[in-house]
């Protein structure tokens, strides 16, 4: 078989593994990326394994090298957003409010780097013809809009995330951490056996880890 062959059937075979190996411990998530960085960085894996697979000049142990180290570097990110809020923050972004209870927030547009333009497009391409039916809008950190309609229910406020307080949130709501510790004895729990807990309807909805026997 052609040398040139050869080269680019091991290549392959390499690059392969190293997607298997990424797929697996990075889950399911890298499959449909929420976070513009999972995107991009999807796109930047599929062109340094891509692009030296038909170069006979980059040799196999660089292409293995590149890709791992890309890889590897997604998967700590992953790693850290998913331990630590304010690393998800910072990669991430977080959601910003743009109407709230049916006005307009000017001052979020420039920190959502929006035009009002394209906030207009982006509400008439979700079938809502006009501001004036709408009572909430937030532009999330992956470019999509969350909406809430005048008269729907109102959505639920994230308290704590992955065992973390959401100060931002609290502050939003003008409550406190003292208070959120006070709520959770009340239903029974330490602040430090919540895993996710939300705000809807004027109740604290408590959803603790999860411990197997």
């Amino acid at each position: 078989m052609d040398s040139i062959y050869m080269n680019i059937m091991i290549k392959m075979a390499a690059a392969f593994f190293i997607l298997l190996v990424y797929i697996n411990l990075s889950g399911k998530g890298s499959l449909a990326p929420i976070s513009s960085l999972d995107q991009v960085g999807n796109v930047v894996l599929g062109a340094i394994i891509g692009g030296p697979l038909y170069n006979p000049a980059i040799s196999i142990v660089l292409l293995v090298g590149t890709a791992s180290a890309w890889a590897g570097l997604l998967l700590l990110v992953r790693y850290l957003s998913f331990k630590r809020n304010i690393v998800k923050n910072v990669v991430d972004g977080r959601s910003i409010q743009l109407m709230k209870n049916g006005k307009v927030l000017s001052e979020n547009f420039g920190q959502a780097k929006l035009s009002v333009r394209d906030f207009i497009m982006l509400l008439h391409q979700r079938g809502y013809p006009n501001l004036d039916e709408l009572q909430n809008v937030w532009f999330e950190y992956n470019g999509q809009m969350t909406v809430v309609k005048k008269g729907d229910t109102a959505m639920a406020i994230v308290l704590i995330e992955g065992g973390s307080i959401d100060h931002n949130h609290l502050s939003e709501l003008s409550l406190t951490e003292e208070w959120l510790n006070i709520e959770i004895v009340k239903q029974g729990y330490a602040i430090e056996d919540i895993f996710l807990a939300e705000w809807h309807n004027n109740k604290l909805w408590l959803y603790p880890y999860h411990k197997t026997n």
